[in-house]
């Protein structure tokens, strides 16, 4: 039977039957019985490395791409239960209608911000962790348990980039994050996270003592789980200072850092400038079109600047097009 958890909205829930038995299954992703099993056995080589990143601690992010053969099924793991899984509101990474913005939100005005960063996230979730969220939070039977954890993971390790790994990361704390998230309201503070980023604030003064548990609840539940802090990524900060939760400033309202917008002014100002020395060619067109995606973003949180910067963008466009 499906473990009852307490129904507040604060715990994700599959409002769907379990599924039980490989057949079942077979039957909710519509592909074949030896199909999935075959695929399954053979998954953890189904994978190219996508990209290679050294972050500015040194260390690599790896993202991967499933060969179709494993991602036409991913897909469907995706569509035909991930996506039916009803999320709290303090979910918000890679979830429809959410983003950094709403992570955000209900941090503003805070007196205080508390952010973690879960270290080396996607490869450390282990396989018995994701099994135990397809048999406790989806009520799922072993069998179909073990294929599906087979046909998600890598290396020991949920594989960032795959179309499935981010509900994966999601739901990674589906039996201990809502208690805690309820811990934390009956102190008046808020909770969200995005991804592997965890944001705590409050509106009110918080004692010595509290902030030191406010720390050690997060902490705790990235132990029982096996995972730990980005301790360098640790941080407490208050309105008298800058505070940002998901690189977004929110002293007084939901922003852009200075210095991004400072940046992006600069970009499209040397933009401008080859232009007006009739450098047109397909690379600048596809540099414009780039900075134009950020441009879009900044109008998001900045409507005056956003709009200005957009009418700039169009102007050098309309010379390049015309030049080509």
């Amino acid at each position: 039977m499906k473990k009852s958890l307490k129904i507040d909205g604060l715990a994700p829930s599959y409002p769907h039957e379990p599924i039980y038995g490989i057949a079942a299954l077979s039957r909710a992703l519509g592909v074949r019985e030896m199909r999935l099993q075959r695929v399954a056995q053979m998954a953890n080589d189904l994978y190219r490395l996508a990209s290679e990143e050294t972050k500015l601690d040194g260390s690599k992010r790896q993202t991967y791409d499933a060969q179709p053969l494993l991602k036409a099924i991913q897909k469907r793991i995706k569509d035909r239960i991930l996506v039916r899984v009803i999320c709290p509101p303090y979910l918000n990474g890679s979830l429809k209608r959410r983003s950094t913005r709403t992570n955000a939100e209900p941090h503003v005005g805070a007196r205080i911000v508390f952010d973690e960063d879960i270290a080396n996230f996607f490869p450390s979730i282990r396989p018995e962790i994701v099994k135990r969220m397809w048999l406790g939070l989806f009520g799922f039977s072993n069998d179909v348990s073990t294929l599906l954890t087979l046909l998600t993971v890598k290396d020991q390790g949920v594989p960032q980039g795959a179309v499935t790994s981010s509900y994966l990361a999601n739901f990674v704390f589906w039996a201990h994050e809502p208690s805690l998230v309820r811990r934390f309201a009956a102190q008046r503070l808020a909770y969200t996270r995005f991804v592997d980023d965890i944001s705590v604030s409050s509106k009110a003064v918080v004692a010595p003592q509290a902030k030191s548990l406010v720390i050690s609840e997060i902490y705790g539940m990235l132990s029982r789980h096996g995972l730990e802090p980005k301790r360098a990524k640790h941080k407490i900060s208050t309105r008298r200072d800058r505070m940002t939760t998901t690189k977004l400033v929110i002293n007084e309202r939901v922003s852009l850092p200075k210095e991004r917008r400072r940046n992006l002014r600069a970009a499209v100002h040397k933009l401008e400038q080859r232009a007006a020395f009739d450098q047109y060619d397909e690379s600048l067109l596809k540099e414009i079109n780039k900075v134009a995606v950020k441009v879009g973003q900044l109008k998001g949180y900045h409507v005056a600047e956003g709009t200005q910067l957009k009418e700039r963008l169009r102007s050098i466009r309309s010379r390049v097009l015309l030049s080509l």
